[in-house]
């Protein structure tokens, strides 16, 4: 009862992506976006392209938002998408965080299973089930093994545990779910308004 609500303003989260979204897309074209202020990028030929490699590009592109857009962002930068957001979330606010080849299979050993995409509580408590605590305990599993107990996703989490993710930076992709709200200016409890409105 005492919270302060305030507005959202979506057209103005909107524009702010597009701005952050041309900028990157001034690196390279291929940019696969993930939500308002989510994307992967995939950098491969830009150093030559751009005098840099992908590390300095990153952080003058963190640096122009910031300066530019008044927001800060995080950087995940690595060899595939499953390593790269993984790295985005290391360090967040204001995070730059790197995950090379020969840096991967440690950090993943030491991590707990939940740090792996499709992961939730439910998937968590079946892998405990199993003794799969932490991402370095399905690196001493049978692929097999792992399929026949937990299906795809067995398949799925014997490459992740070891850095593997083989999945292109995809620009343009058919929409996995469409959606459209609406908000009304004061809470309806009528059903009858609320069908009419349906």
């Amino acid at each position: 009862p005492d919270a302060v609500v305030i507005s959202p303003r979506f057209d103005a989260y909107a524009a702010v992506s597009r701005a952050i979204r041309d900028r990157m897309e001034a690196l390279t074209d291929r940019v696969e976006p993930l939500s308002l202020d989510e994307a992967f990028l995939d950098l491969r030929g830009t150093t030559r392209l751009h005098g840099a490699p992908a590390a300095v590009l990153l952080a003058r592109l963190t640096r122009e938002i910031e300066r530019d857009l008044g927001l800060t962002a995080s950087v995940g930068l690595s060899y595939n998408k499953f390593l790269a957001k993984i790295a985005s979330d290391l360090d967040k606010p204001r995070g730059f965080s790197v995950l090379g080849r020969s840096d991967a299979p440690g950090f993943l050993a030491r991590q707990e299973v939940g740090l792996l995409w499709g992961i939730g509580a439910a998937g968590q408590a079946a892998l405990a089930q199993a003794g799969i605590h932490r991402i370095g305990d399905l690196l001493h599993r049978d692929r097999q093994a792992l399929r026949a107990r937990f299906g795809v996703a067995g398949e799925r989490l014997w490459h992740l545990a070891r850095g593997e993710d083989d999945r292109p930076v995809c620009p343009e992709r058919d929409p996995r779910s469409l959606s459209n709200e609406t908000t009304f200016p004061e809470d309806i409890a009528d059903r009858d308004a609320l069908a009419g409105h349906l």
